[in-house]
């Protein structure tokens, strides 16, 4: 409802009057307020939802004849592709153009390097002559009028359509318009020079960008097959809000009776196979499991099938991220799984949920034996901050890619869980997975189930779901191919996930595969637990099922502008999230939670392991006169120990293997890591102590020699 926060009658000069009304607007009730009676409406809009004109034109509720629409934030190209992202995108966009050609609706982008038109401004002409002109803070989209995400104050005048204010809004109408031009023409076009419905087809999936995979037939399918699903074909439910319903739909897609991918006239998707012949036949057994079926040279499935299948696909479910909408969309079934929620009015909540994972975190040193608490808490933190993350890898690559320095298979880093056996990972990534999920996926993929060919599904899986394997040999992680993963054009038509490691190996990823993901290490060993030990970590563990913790998250990271981060720091803004999620509980964080940097620069094991061999005297560093270091490990380790210590030394360190010896090619940089002076002047004077003996040695034995 809407809840009025003013109202005044307002006389101008000429005698004529208008109402007026200030009112905060959360809701479809106050939409239909303005334009339940709504003839034709024009409006500028900053960011709108192409889906939202869709149902202005289809609503019972709504009578509207033409719409008008400036859009603010976009380029031709830009709303194009936002198009695209939309649910059942095909469709609409022929609904949209059919619209246009008729006259019914005129859409307007702007050129953005010229100017960004940030007002939100609606004049609408209703049935009976009368006007509402409408001044304020709400968007043209389902995120702005419809469910409690949002908020917006809007200023309404209710005039009769001859008034100074009638007059003023009309100008300032027509000044936006002057920074427009008309969306949409270039497809009326071809469309009008089609023959026949397939070519009119053909020509919608070009022009919307479904040429795009051409070179990945399957990555098409999986799009297409998506897009296929009306909304109105599946129950969504808020993790949060509709908590209830939400694990209801889990339990039935685990646990049912009847089959939910069966085809029945009610559920139906249809889609043409159109230039996906090859992906079908390749894939046909998998379809048929799924009951997607090619029947009179259409493709026939249910949204249950397709989202089975695209599980079955990858090992994972079908996750969404809609940068339109601001929301993260999780398909189960015949159901969607909302996990974007707004923080609740309790910050009690939050703390709670808090409280769980730092609960969890503290299994490290309560249940599991350390030697280093804080920091393998901080590392297990900063794990979750990169599940939390993880879906939203897509999205942030769609903005990183407006920077020309952007390098997206650095930017975007994979992670790498190190650490011996019984250290806990494997518990860890379920329960990342159970976090991000809540709670529907509760196993991870494990390492002999992994195979090159995972990575290359993964591509084509138009999912954001991460890719998550457990216990992998390092052999197994391609280097090529992680190097190209993140390749390609970013501009919304892919989607893929992140992957997430875990390995047992004694040693790391090699120095190229390391700036390309975040290593932790689970320096912790959980192997002789008493039995209620294990139970009591493994209900901490279970309780992720029900937290609210990512739906928050989801919410606030939604709502961030998304910029290039320092590569020094990659999860900058998942980690500000945190700040903020801390912030609203009003809660202090323990002071292993890494919010200020990552936890493996702030504890980097490493570092540690190097400041243990100096202090030791397990090595003796030489100082070059060209800026060169060199530890010298000959009194003490044989060449491959040394192995050991330089894949310990990050990479932009610059280390390299000579015999028993590492040599650094900048001191500077080694010094600034070590960050201990003490340690690194001890061992320059011990330099200095050698080189002096040295020399006096010499002239000894060319004393006695002479």
């Amino acid at each position: 409802m809407t809840k009025t926060e003013f109202e005044a009658t307002v006389e101008f000069d000429d005698g004529s009057t208008a109402d007026l009304e200030m009112a905060a607007d959360k809701s479809w009730s106050s939409f239909l307020n303005y334009f339940g009676d709504a003839q034709h409406v024009y409006c500028v809009t900053y960011s709108q939802s192409p889906a939202f004109i869709y149902k202005m034109f289809q609503n019972r509720d709504l009578a509207v004849d033409s719409l008008e629409v400036i859009v603010g934030d976009n380029q031709h190209d830009d709303y194009r592709r936002s198009l695209k992202n939309t649910n059942n995108a095909k469709k609409i966009a022929a609904q949209l153009e059919s619209l246009r050609r008729d006259g019914d609706l005129r859409i307007q982008t702007i050129d953005s390097a010229r100017v960004l038109l940030h007002t939100k401004l609606y004049i609408v002409e209703n049935q009976d002559g009368s006007r509402t002109l409408i001044c304020g803070s709400a968007n043209l989209s389902k995120q702005a009028w419809q469910g409690s995400k949002q908020t917006n104050v809007n200023m309404a005048w209710r005039t009769d359509g001859d008034t100074p204010v009638d007059e003023w809004f009309e100008q300032l109408y027509a000044f936006h318009k002057d920074y427009a031009t008309p969306f949409m023409e270039d497809l009326t076009e071809e469309i009008e020079d089609a023959e026949t419905a397939d070519e009119e087809a053909k020509i919608y999936d070009i022009w919307l960008g479904g040429d795009e995979f051409s070179d990945d037939p399957v990555a098409e399918l999986n799009a297409r097959l998506d897009e296929a699903v009306d909304d109105d074909q599946v129950n969504t439910y808020n993790v949060v809000t509709d908590a209830e319903e939400a694990e209801k739909a889990v339990v039935a897609a685990e646990d049912t009776d009847t089959d939910p991918t069966e085809i029945s006239p009610d559920k139906r998707v249809r889609l043409s196979p159109q230039g996906l012949e090859d992906a079908i036949s390749n894939l046909d057994d998998t379809l048929s499991a799924n009951n997607i079926r090619i029947n009179d040279g259409e493709i026939v499935a249910t949204p249950a099938g397709i989202a089975r299948y695209k599980e079955t696909f990858t090992g994972y479910p079908d996750l969404n991220v809609d940068r339109e909408e601001k929301t993260v969309g999780l398909r189960v079934d015949d159901s969607v799984l909302e996990l974007t929620a707004p923080l609740p009015d309790d910050p009690q909540e939050v703390a709670d949920a808090l409280d769980l994972i730092e609960n969890y975190v503290e299994t490290v040193g309560e249940f599991g034996e350390t030697r280093t608490k804080k920091e393998t808490r901080a590392h297990f933190y900063e794990g979750i901050i990169y599940f939390c993350w993880a879906p939203f890898a897509n999205y942030c690559a769609h903005h990183y890619a407006e920077y020309e320095s952007a390098e997206l298979d650095k930017d975007l880093p994979f992670l790498f869980l190190h650490g011996d056996n019984d250290s806990g990972k494997g518990m860890f990534l379920r329960f990342g997975a159970r976090l991000i999920s809540n709670g529907y996926v509760q196993e991870v993929t494990t390492g002999d189930d992994f195979v090159k060919n995972n990575i290359e599904r993964a591509r084509a899986s138009d999912t954001v779901f991460p890719y998550i394997v457990d216990d992998v040999a390092k052999s197994k992680i391609d280097r090529d191919i992680i190097k190209s993963y993140w390749e390609g054009k970013w501009d919304g038509s892919i989607q893929m996930p992140t992957f997430i490691f875990s390995s047992n190996d004694s040693t790391k990823p090699k120095s190229e595969l390391r700036t390309r993901m975040k290593t932790l290490d689970f320096n912790v060993n959980f192997s002789e637990l008493e039995k209620d030990e294990r139970e009591a970590a493994a209900q901490i563990a279970g309780q992720a099922d029900g937290c609210n913790l990512f739906a928050w998250f989801a919410h606030l990271f939604l709502q961030r502008d998304i910029s290039l981060p320092d590569q020094s720091d990659r999860l900058a803004d998942a980690r500000d999230v945190f700040a903020e999620l801390y912030a609203y509980a009003e809660k202090e964080p323990p002071e292993y939670v890494p919010l200020e940097k990552p936890a493996e620069q702030e504890h980097d094991p490493g570092r540690r392991k190097w400041i243990s061999a100096l202090s030791d005297g397990l090595c003796e560093l030489d100082f070059k006169d060209d800026g060169r270091i060199i530890a010298d490990f000959s009194a003490n380790l044989d060449q491959q120990q040394c192995w050991e210590f330089q894949k310990a030394t990050p990479p932009h360190i610059r280390a390299s293997i000579y015999g028993p010896a590492v040599q650094f090619e900048s001191a500077n940089r080694f010094q600034n890591w070590i960050d201990e002076p003490s340690i690194i002047e001890n061992a320059r004077r011990d330099t200095e102590t050698r080189a002096d003996n040295d020399g006096v040695l010499s002239r000894v034995t060319r004393f006695v020699r002479g």
